[in-house]
Formats: C-alpha cells, structure tokens, sequence
C-alpha cells in the first residue's frame, strides 16, 4: 500500500513539474508568424484580430514599418526583454535596410508586457514613448481586457507611424455620424474603457496544476478501484494508453503574408507588469 502511494505522490509530481514546462513557450520552438497579430495564448478575440491585423498590415503597405503583436502563456525563466529581443531577431521584423519595426509582447500568466523597437523607430518611438503607450494599456490588461489592450497599443504605434510618415490611416480612421471618414490627424483612437468588474467563474479560478492533480487522484482511484474488481471476479488484466494533444492559435493569417523583411533590434523598448 505504501509503495502504490508512493508511485501515486510521484505521478502527481511529475504530472505538476510537465505542467509547469509545457506551458512556458520558447523562442527557439515558437514557429515562424503567419500574420501579425500573433495570439499562441489564445486570449484574443477573432474581431481584435481582424481589426489589428488590418492595422498592420496598412501601416506595412504605405510606410513600409512593421508592427508585431505576440501573446503567450508564460516566459518560463526567461526575462520579457531577453525574450522579445530573440524574438525579434528571429522573426527579423522590421525592413533589413530601415530597421523600422516593432514588437508588442504580452505573456499572460506571467501579467508582463514588453514593447521591443527597432534601431529605425527609435528616433520617434523612444523608451520613453513607448513606455507610456505600455502604461497606458495596463488598466485593461489588469481587466483581462486584452482585446482591449491591444488595439490600444497598436493604434497608439501605428498614430505615431503614420504621423511621421505624413499619410492617413483609415483602419485608425473611425466613421462620423454621415458614415464619412474623419480625420486621423486630430481624432485619437477610442480610449479603453474599463471592464465592469465581474467575478470569474470557479473552474476559471484553479490553476492547471491543480487539474492535473485531481486527473491524477481520480485516475489513481478508478485503477485501484478496477484491479480490486479483477482481483474479485478473476478477470483478465487491462491495459490502456493515454495521448495528448496541443494546439495554437497564431492569429488569422494570410497566403500573402512574407513575415519579417530582415529588420533588427537594439534592445530598445520598454517593459512592465500589470
């Protein structure tokens, strides 16, 4: 009996420690972006997708810049500015001759928020700058707004592009009363409003270790409860086999979507917590 229990202890424990790993993403293992809004959290809804997307990939088409957006589950060991900045040289986002490019790092059960620059951006999105815009989205992101917080700081970058360019966005561009376009240049994105404040439902509420515990007990139960029938009835042995499987969601994607142009990063940028 005390062995069973000892083995029982020791699937739990391990079952805990694999949560724990699978679930911190690593650069080296993340896949090269198929748009550029990239959500492997799965926290993002398909209309903020779509929206930021269309964001990017204008500001892309008339300025030539480049605005990433990544969330994942957890940083694992790693810092957020170690992190973006493999990322970023990884992905090479930004044009290789210009380094105007830029990544927004969300990793959400770790409640941190990273904004990498390009050597090409600093001049206009300095640590200062940018370091506002991240301030600026985490009233939401503490609201688990994300969708929220992420809009914002796309649009919050892609103003600060466009201005500098001198050309007008209409994916920033909100419709007047007449259904006519206003102008960008003097109407700022819609400010975020925050969340009403409700409570999460309780299976919300407990972390995955703890799922994989109660997995593990019920399993270690109905093995026992199983070999004591056999041991009753005289019946055969069972064997089964127990698979997993995981998936990601990268964002909507796109056929013409080339990624990264070759674009490098400094270290630039600015970072926090929510």
């Amino acid at each position: 009996m005390r062995q069973r229990m000892r083995s029982g202890l020791l699937a739990l424990l391990l079952g805990w420690v694999c949560s724990l790993g699978l679930r911190a993403e690593k650069v080296v293992t993340l896949p090269a972006p198929k748009s550029y809004i990239n959500d492997y959290a799965g926290v993002l809804s398909d209309a903020a997708k779509a929206q930021t997307e269309a964001i990017c990939r204008e500001v892309h088409d008339k300025t030539k810049a480049q605005i990433f957006v990544v969330t994942i589950h957890t940083l694992g060991d790693e810092s957020k500015e170690q992190f973006a900045n493999d990322l970023f040289h990884k992905w090479k986002i930004g044009e290789k001759k210009t380094d105007r490019g830029l990544l927004l790092l969300f990793s959400i059960d770790d409640h941190k928020w990273r904004i990498e620059v390009g050597y090409g951006f600093e001049g206009i999105l300095n640590d200062a700058k940018v370091g506002d815009i991240g301030r600026e989205m985490v009233p939401a992101l503490k609201q688990k707004d994300y969708d929220g917080a992420v809009e914002l700081g796309v649009q919050r970058v892609a103003k600060v592009v466009a201005d500098d360019a001198k050309i007008t966005l209409d994916t920033l561009t909100p419709p007047d009363s007449s259904g006519d376009a206003g102008d960008t240049t003097s109407t700022p994105p819609p400010a975020v409003l925050p969340l009403a404040d409700t409570p999460e439902p309780w299976w919300q509420r407990v972390d995955l270790p703890v799922w994989l515990i109660f997995f593990f007990l019920g399993l270690y139960v109905w093995y026992e409860v199983t070999r004591k029938g056999r041991r009753t009835s005289g019946g055969s042995g069972t064997s089964f086999s127990d698979s997993s499987s995981s998936s990601s969601d990268s964002g909507s994607s796109s056929d013409d979507f080339s990624g990264g142009d070759g674009g490098d990063s400094g270290g630039g940028g600015a970072g926090g917590d929510w």
